[in-house]
């Protein structure tokens, strides 16, 4: 006897279905299959587009530049990470064997922003306090500035979004209120309500952009911000260490080893 796949009607449990020898041996309910197949409130992603009107298309432009900014941010973000402890640890290192000017050059060739601002520091270390400072802090101000590039296109989507949609019902709303204008008011409540509920698409779909839009935004903004803190932690750190070692007691010390190295007699 051949079993055969046959359609429910949505009212039999899964244990039913088991249990049952008379039940029909279906895949899913049929109210299932139809949820599938039509999408999103009895209408598929195109038919909702299409009942959206004319404002979806920006809608959908900015959905798809929102996109590509945050995936091109992150790469970015990504490329330019750097370990901040490890990074000290290599400073304290190279401060405490004297060997700054090798781990400058070491750091000279990279683009990454802490290693931009060590390199900026070490190279400025034997000028004047100011123009070392001056100079760290334009080197951040622009590092930081590479993190923020097109971070403002995003907040500019997140504000827009939601106003298209909010015009694209205000307009729906205005024609369905034409077309009841029109018939001299003699229109079913069925009528007046397709008119509106196709002029809330355009609302619904400018908040779905915004969302996630703004949500990206303020964690990008916190990465360049944690970003910044480091670059003006590092510079703090290389000012105490540097200061340190080129202090008067650290040059009576280093000397004090250079001598008692040099009077050892094999």
């Amino acid at each position: 006897m051949e079993s055969q796949n046959t359609p429910c009607d949505g009212k039999v449990s899964i244990r039913d279905r088991r249990s049952s020898a008379d039940a029909p041996n279906c895949l899913f309910p049929v109210t299932d299959r139809e949820t599938i197949r039509q999408g999103m409130w009895g209408q598929s992603a195109q038919e909702l587009f299409e009942r959206g009107g004319p404002v979806m298309w920006p809608l959908l432009g900015c959905s798809i530049l929102a996109v590509a900014i945050i995936a091109e941010r992150m790469f970015v973000f990504w490329r330019m990470r750097v370990s901040y402890a490890g990074l000290l640890a290599e400073i304290r290192t190279a401060a405490e064997r004297d060997s700054l000017d090798e781990f400058e050059r070491s750091v000279q060739s990279s683009r990454r922003p802490l290693h931009r601002v060590v390199s900026v520091y070490l190279g400025h270390r034997d000028s004047e306090k100011r123009l070392r400072e001056q100079s760290v802090l334009r080197e951040a101000s622009e590092q930081v500035a590479r993190y923020d590039r097109r971070l403002n296109w995003l907040g500019i989507i997140t504000h827009a979004a939601p106003l298209l949609g909010l015009l694209g019902t205000v307009a729906g709303l205005v024609g369905a209120f034409h077309q009841i204008e029109l018939k001299g008011g003699q229109v079913q409540p069925g009528d007046l309500a397709s008119g509106i509920w196709s002029a809330l698409l355009t609302t619904v779909c400018g908040l779905t952009i915004a969302l996630p839009c703004l949500t990206a935004y303020h964690l990008l903004q916190a990465v360049v911000g944690r970003a910044a803190l480091q670059m003006q932690w590092a510079a703090s750190q290389l000012e105490e260490w540097v200061g340190a070692i080129e202090s008067p007691a650290g040059e009576t010390l280093r000397r004090h080893d250079d001598s008692g190295t040099g009077g050892v007699v094999s």
